[in-house]
């Protein structure tokens, strides 16, 4: 028995001594406590794009206790998301998105996201896409019908309503009434900003006292969430299970199916397992768009030429003379190359999603150095978007840029503005034809100047976010014939 002792005593100080004697990568450190950490939570981006900048493809820097290891290089990161992606399990940002997301498809793990995604993906394949186009469009026109010559409008807001109607439409066969998307809309945005302070250490020690303004601000958020999406739960319960004579309702939406889905036990998801799935698709379906547009027309307010090209290019497919100018159709999507390559350029510019993470179940070896279980990984697009290696005057919005030479020569994952891999982003077909089709369709009518007096500021949460919104003047287009 003592002599077990002895060797288990020995093995403990082996592992000891190997872990004391482990290498790492060149980083940042600081003998001021806290000081690496108050950096990243006052401006992430500016302190990885230096990180990364001064200590080049594999750096490590610890916040707090956590060793974090900051990737900057594509073949780095392809073969974490893809070949050995079984190591590793969500990061630190999507863990804290769970108190919003619970268990949807963006959060989930293992086996269980297979299934999820096995039920999700067919609503997402080309041809069913297609034929969400005449909703993007029709609901693009019913916002900017109601703008007027000379307003000022939050372009943000306006598009975020937007694109919550359209995804909710498409995915879930449900129009979203006015006062709905209003309160949805508010209470999203609450919820949000309290899941980013839910990342720093004191937001999770604050948010166990609930009578404090913001933690009780949070609560009602959340709740008001959940009586929106339980209530759309209900309503179709009722509706499928009663029948209907409706011919309009194919019961072929993803709410219908997922109520109808029987697992191999025979046992059907819980209202609590439905509302996580749809309260996923409802804002990672139109958030990460919103953002993406909101940021193509604030580049487009700075550069008066390219926004010139792009009327120039609708004009010749939608027909220029005013009296004859047709509406967009899914059909005129491949002739809009031009308008593509701007939302390209402006998601490398301001990529909707700006970091991923992922923390590691094994050790692992990368780069020559062997990376310890239980570390946090983290890569950013917004940083490896504007890497020099990759990109000429990174800074710059230079949408032509984008020729298919040069897409053909980038590297798979010097460019992932919706993520990428095994686990990427389901909806980016998705996102990639309602993006193009409605700069398309709100470009045939107007164009946009940045308000005066306002700061645009980003504000980096789980997706990139302009800080307040963006204010635009509006002014009527007149079309060239």
């Amino acid at each position: 028995m003592r002599y077990e002792r002895y060797l288990n005593t020995r093995r403990i100080n082996s592992k000891m001594m190997q872990k004391s004697s482990l290498e790492f990568p060149p980083g940042p450190s600081s003998h001021i406590p806290g000081k690496i950490v108050r950096s990243f939570v006052k401006d992430p981006i500016n302190t990885l794009s230096k990180i990364a900048d001064e200590y080049g493809d594999l750096s490590h820097f610890k916040l707090g206790r956590l060793h974090v290891y900051l990737i900057n290089n594509p073949d780095y990161i392809e073969k974490i998301l893809i070949y050995d992606h079984s190591n590793f399990s969500k990061g630190p940002r999507l863990q804290s998105a769970k108190r919003l997301l619970g268990e949807g498809l963006v959060t989930s793990e293992g086996e269980f996201h297979k299934s999820q995604r096995k039920l999700i993906q067919p609503l997402f394949l080309p041809k069913k896409i297609s034929s969400y186009g005449a909703i993007m469009t029709d609901r693009a026109l019913r916002m900017i019908q109601e703008w007027k010559n000379g307003s000022v409008v939050n372009i943000h807001s306006e598009l975020m309503k937007v694109t919550l109607s359209i995804i909710c439409k498409s995915v879930m066969d449900y129009d979203m009434e006015s006062k709905q998307a209003r309160d949805f809309g508010n209470a999203f945005s609450i919820t949000k900003k309290y899941a980013s302070r839910l990342q720093h250490p004191l937001g999770q020690i604050l948010d166990r006292v609930p009578i404090l303004p913001k933690v009780a601000q949070a609560k009602g958020a959340g709740k008001t969430l959940n009586t929106i999406v339980y209530g759309l739960i209900s309503e179709r319960r009722k509706v499928i299970e009663k029948g209907t004579n409706d011919k309009s309702f194919s019961g072929a939406d993803l709410l219908s199916k997922l109520i109808k889905v029987q697992a191999d036990d025979g046992s059907i998801m819980t209202d609590k397992q439905l509302r996580d799935e749809i309260i996923t698709i409802l804002i990672a379906g139109h958030e990460t768009t919103s953002n993406a547009l909101t940021w193509t027309y604030y580049l487009l307010s700075q550069n008066p030429q390219i926004e010139r090209r792009v009327f120039e290019e609708i004009d010749s497919v939608l027909g220029g003379n005013s009296e004859e100018y047709k509406q967009l159709s899914i059909a005129d999507l491949p002739k809009l190359n031009y308008v593509e390559k701007v939302f390209r350029e402006a998601m490398r510019l301001y990529p909707p999603v700006w970091t991923m993470g992922r923390f590691v179940q094994n050790d692992y070896t990368l780069g020559g150095y062997t990376i310890p279980k239980g570390s946090s990984l983290m890569f950013s697009q917004y940083v490896m978007h504007h890497n020099t290696k990759y990109y000429d005057n990174p800074e710059s919005f230079d949408p032509d840029r984008w020729t298919e030479e040069f897409k053909m020569h980038l590297p798979r994952f010097s460019y992932f503005p919706f993520g990428g891999g095994i686990r990427g982003c389901v909806g980016e077909p998705f996102a990639w034809q309602e993006g193009i089709l409605l700069i398309a369709t709100i470009s045939s009518y107007w164009s946009m100047r940045l308000a005066p007096n306002q700061s645009v500021k980003l504000q980096p949460g789980i997706t990139l976010n302009p800080k307040n919104g963006i204010k635009m003047k509006l002014k009527s287009r007149q079309r060239s014939s």
